[in-house]
């Protein structure tokens, strides 16, 4: 079979319902879907989308999209027996197409449930899904019947066919423009029951979709060469690493997901490390294969990334939910930072002068965006808080700098200065011509636990 794109039809171009000959008529309203639809061939492709896939979920729904003119044949249908039967109850109606989906969903599902040995639910339910897309070869011709009952409208989009990327006939405008058609102005259009379908439906792709998983944890940074993601600078990548391989590589292979993305409470520039409690991150794996998790599973694969690297250090790795993400962004946002700066005076200094910086009170500086982000950051003057400061001195030109801040704050450029963009900064409270040479970022909030 080919499987190209999530197609299921043989490599003769033949669907694959017709490679036996068909024992009835074709269905004139569901176009073979309650037929070879719910067939032994049929239910065996489903059968085997999910068995391959290979998901660990315990429990399925199924979804269908099926073809625009199946909604317009059971529309079209529908007309022509309240015409001949006007007394006939006409209660869900509007829902015609809907029951024909529950009645599939309720023949195929438990034969998939009893073969792959996963519980089939019905109704809402989107841990794990199983995609299917049905289409039928004369879809395209069947609403062409459109330009005649509907013709002003899909002509405006025959005209603009460039807007409309889910073709003309899609199944949104057909739906809408035959619902507002009264029935006696469709059945002079259509006066006699729709064509008998030389074929029936196929399967066009099916598809396994499991909910994400989202895994979080913290991680301490140890060194001044590693970006927390790949860093590229006009297609050229600066470094080997980064904080989200060297944790994503071995997450990977164990959850086997079709994409993962990654997110931080924050981040610390490529020279910073950060100690501390460590940063809060997630990763989100996009339909993952493998979502349980024993705790000595999750203890396991954090041993296997603490023992691969020197370069940082992961703790507390854990199994979240999707609501628990937002506390990341709390984080990010929180108000108030911890840092520690080794900062050197070339002409040396008096360390009495360090006292001063204990006394000072919270200060609110101007931060003009920094030169070495202007060239991905807007231009503006930014207020920043310094909340507390202590410095402690290491030999005669070099001091630590304790301090907190609020989020946001650049504290190499309230060091030096940048050239005046930052005011005030250390140097002018310290009458000092001041570098900074290391930074540190300690993490203290407890947003991932």
């Amino acid at each position: 079979m080919n499987t190209d794109g999530g197609g299921i039809v043989p490599d003769n171009g033949t669907p694959a319902h017709v490679i036996k000959k068909q024992k009835c008529a074709v269905c004139l309203t569901c176009i073979g879907l309650l037929q070879w639809g719910c067939s032994a061939d049929a239910v065996k492709l489903l059968n085997d989308s999910v068995s391959q896939a290979g998901h660990d979920a315990e429990c399925f729904t199924l979804a269908l999209s099926f073809p625009v003119s199946l909604s317009l044949r059971v529309h079209w249908v529908w007309a022509l027996l309240l015409q001949a039967y006007p007394h006939f109850p006409t209660k869900g109606r509007d829902d015609h197409v809907g029951t024909i989906k529950d009645v599939w969903k309720n023949v195929v599902g438990p034969q998939v449930a009893e073969v792959v040995g996963k519980t089939f639910i019905v109704g809402p339910y989107q841990d794990f899904v199983l995609n299917v897309t049905s289409t039928y070869i004369h879809d395209l011709e069947d609403c062409k019947i459109m330009d005649q009952l509907c013709g002003s409208i899909f002509a405006a989009r025959q005209k603009q066919h460039r807007k409309y990327s889910n073709g003309i006939y899609s199944k949104q405008a057909v739906d809408t423009a035959i619902k507002k058609l009264p029935d006696q102005e469709f059945l002079k259009v259509c006066p006699s029951p729709p064509s008998i379908p030389d074929e029936a439906v196929s399967f066009s792709s099916l598809q396994c979709q499991q909910a994400p998983l989202y895994m979080a944890g913290r991680y301490n940074k140890y060194s001044r060469d590693l970006p927390q993601t790949p860093w590229f600078v006009e297609g050229e990548r600066k470094l080997q690493s980064s904080v989200q391989e060297l944790l994503c590589e071995r997450l990977s292979q164990a959850v086997c997901a079709d994409d993962v993305k990654f997110s931080s409470s924050g981040r610390e520039d490529v020279d910073v490390r950060c100690l501390g409690n460590g940063r809060p991150f997630v990763f989100e794996f996009i339909n993952p294969c493998r979502s349980k998790f024993s705790r000595a599973d999750l203890i396991k694969l954090q041993n296997l990334i603490n023992g691969s690297t020197s370069l940082i250090h992961l703790r507390d790795l854990q199994i979240v939910d999707r609501k628990d993400i937002k506390n990341l962004k709390e984080g990010e946002e929180e108000k108030t930072k911890a840092y520690c700066a080794l900062c050197v005076s070339r002409k040396g200094y008096n360390p009495a002068i360090l006292e001063r910086l204990t006394t000072v009170p919270e200060l609110t500086l101007q931060q003009k965006t920094p030169l070495r982000v202007l060239h991905r950051r807007p231009l503006a003057t930014r207020p920043r808080v310094i909340h507390s400061m202590k410095a402690s001195p290491v030999d005669d030109n070099f001091f630590k700098l304790h301090l907190t801040t609020q989020a946001g704050t650049y504290i190499k450029e309230f060091v030096h200065g940048d050239f005046g963009r930052t005011s005030p900064d250390l140097g002018s409270i310290l009458g000092l011509e001041v570098d900074i040479v290391a930074l540190d970022v300690e993490v203290r909030n407890n947003n991932i636990t």
